[in-house]
């Protein structure tokens, strides 16, 4: 059901299906209902985007959230983001941490920048740079330039 989700939300014209944000939320909400995960967080970005469904950040909290706390990364990240925004910091780095430490790119990036700003966390330039380290490897641009700047700080104070 997710994966037919999916479908009308991109419009898969090799199953004839044109694009419905509508016909892909309805989707979702059956799939969320019957526990898929990937459905929580792909209504909870539905909910958060106004796609489909009226904006109800409340709502897209409640599916991130449920999609969270049963491990899905992404959703992790995405409430973390959600949090941020909303001024949480230190739930934010929590769900930060809980993604990098699944993998998910965007949210070592997000924490190495949480504990080399002090948002949410404490200053802690070490961990700033190993979960920095950890996105750049994968190739993910702004770690690599914050690494750079990084570095190059280092090397400042070194001279």
């Amino acid at each position: 059901m997710c994966a037919l989700g999916d479908a009308y939300r991109q419009g898969d014209a090799s199953m004839g299906l044109v694009s419905s944000d509508k016909k892909a939320a309805k989707l979702y909400k059956r799939a969320a209902e019957l526990g898929s995960l990937d459905a929580m967080l792909q209504l909870g970005r539905m909910y958060d985007e106004g796609l489909g469904v009226k904006s109800d950040k409340k709502r897209a909290n409640q599916l991130y959230r449920a999609a969270a706390d049963r491990g899905h990364a992404t959703a992790q990240f995405n409430l973390g983001q959600m949090l941020r925004r909303q001024g949480s910091l230190e739930e934010a780095v929590v769900c930060y941490a809980r993604s990098a430490q699944q993998g998910y790119t965007e949210a070592e990036f997000n924490l190495g920048v949480a504990y080399g700003k002090a948002q949410g966390a404490e200053f802690d330039l070490d961990e700033a740079t190993r979960w920095i380290q950890r996105a750049a490897a994968k190739g993910h641009e702004k770690a690599i330039d914050a690494l750079r700047r990084i570095t190059h700080t280092h090397a400042s104070m070194d001279s």
